[in-house]
């Protein structure tokens, strides 16, 4: 890659793609200076980025009615977030995070508590993993969607217990079923109050007997159980390979990944490091193809034409359903699906829909709209944040589009929903 592409790629990778404009001004700063401000953005002076749901009414259940009428609007709000944000890596480790650690508005059921949860994303994801295991463990949403509680000593419910050592920390195969039961054990005695939405602990229904657990003598509570559970030799490979397929792709080295994961865990399973290591590694030519999701596509796509998401008046949630993935309704506590699954006839489908939204709201002086009209190519490609040009069959898809008045829109249709704007 020359340095203009390895700018588009990291923000494609660790980010939502380019704006107008925004590739010819990164490269005048260089690459260097670009991944600088991608990954330290206080150390380098970044504008803070104002939060999603400001100004959204967030009521929690029980102390008014609750915000039902809210709740469409709210994963909206956050896909403009992302096309707009200035620190794209801070909201893409949002993203991330919620694909992992996994809750969802269906069972939650409070949007207030979704948006603490997402806010609580953003603020640990860049930090040490055992922090923010540790915070999602009690937090509210988490509490409710996996059943912690209702998880009491004499009624102990292992659905956290299990699924934070199968999904969240450890795989398969590295812990067994009576470890499942010790945790959620050393996991009782949290409740969330329904008037102010907290998670308040109660001494009378934990089970505070000491256990032995994933080898650690002495676990009894929520605090030895998180240690435990990073300190396990299968914690920082697990989380380092989730990150490196989100950010390279797959396959991905072994060997790699073997050096990787003993970075992160001299660095104190802190993840920004490994953030860094692993867009350097990819800047080198490690990473390979991924399949871009509905959401982070769709949010590239808005950033890149300049659309205003104000002016679109069509049910684009409908749309993102249709296409597998709305924000805070992953399918289960495993998230979303990957890679091939995002190429189903459903989801071109739904791409090819929320690319006319997009289209037909891009502003007439946008660079990807007048190259669209233009019938320029490479000026297009390059809007949408593809500096290495559309692949022959996009060209020929585009140059088979007849003049007229809406040709424009039609092409930037087309590019957009193209695959060369999906796999990236």
């Amino acid at each position: 890659m020359d340095e203009r592409g390895k700018i588009a790629w990291l923000t494609r990778r660790a980010g939502f793609g380019l704006g107008p404009g925004d590739l010819d001004r990164l490269e005048s700063q260089g690459v260097d200076a670009v991944l600088d401000d991608l990954v330290d953005p206080d150390g380098r002076g970044v504008a803070v980025a104002p939060d999603p749901w400001v100004g959204i009414d967030l009521s929690v259940d029980g102390q008014a009615a609750p915000a039902k009428k809210n709740r469409g609007e709210i994963p909206l709000a956050w896909i403009a977030a992302m096309a707009s944000t200035p620190r794209p890596l801070e909201e893409w480790m949002r993203w991330f995070w919620h694909g992992h650690l996994v809750s969802t508005m269906r069972v939650v059921k409070s949007p207030a508590l979704m948006v603490r949860q997402m806010q609580m994303f953003h603020d640990r994801g860049a930090g040490p993993f055992r922090d923010l295991l540790r915070a999602v463990t009690v937090d509210p949403a988490m509490l409710l969607y996996l059943d912690g509680n209702t998880n009491r000593k004499g009624a102990v419910n292992e659905n956290y217990g299990r699924e934070v050592l199968e999904l969240f920390a450890l795989g398969i195969g590295n812990f067994d079923e009576s470890e499942v039961r010790v945790g959620a054990g050393a996991f009782t005695g949290f409740r969330v109050e329904r008037k102010t939405g907290e998670a308040r602990f109660d001494p009378r229904s934990h089970d505070d007997t000491p256990r032995r657990y994933l080898g650690v003598e002495g676990v009894h509570d929520v605090d030895t159980a998180i240690d435990a559970i990073v300190q396990h030799h299968a914690c920082p490979a697990f989380v380092v390979g989730r990150l490196a397929k989100a950010i390279l792709g797959e396959p991905t080295d072994p060997a790699r990944l073997e050096r990787l994961t003993t970075q992160f865990r001299d660095d104190g399973l802190v993840v920004r490091p490994t953030v860094r290591r692993l867009l350097e590694a990819g800047l080198d030519g490690a990473g390979v193809p991924l399949v871009w999701a509905p959401v982070p596509w769709f949010a590239a796509m808005v950033r890149a034409t300049g659309a205003p998401i104000a002016r679109i008046s069509q049910p684009v949630g409908r749309q993102l359903q249709a296409a597998g993935q709305l924000p805070m309704d992953a399918p289960n506590v495993a998230g979303w699906p990957s890679g091939r699954a995002w190429l189903s006839s459903a989801t071109t489908l739904a791409r090819g829909a929320m690319a006319a939204i997009i289209a037909d709201v891009a502003p007439m002086d946008g660079p990807a709209l007048e190259a669209a009209t233009a019938g320029d190519w490479t000026a297009l490609a390059d809007a949408l944040g593809r500096p290495e040009g559309f692949t022959s069959p996009t060209q020929a898809a585009l140059g088979a589009i007849t003049a007229s008045a809406q040709a424009g829109r039609t092409r930037l249709t087309v590019a957009m929903a193209s695959p060369d704007m999906v796999v990236i």
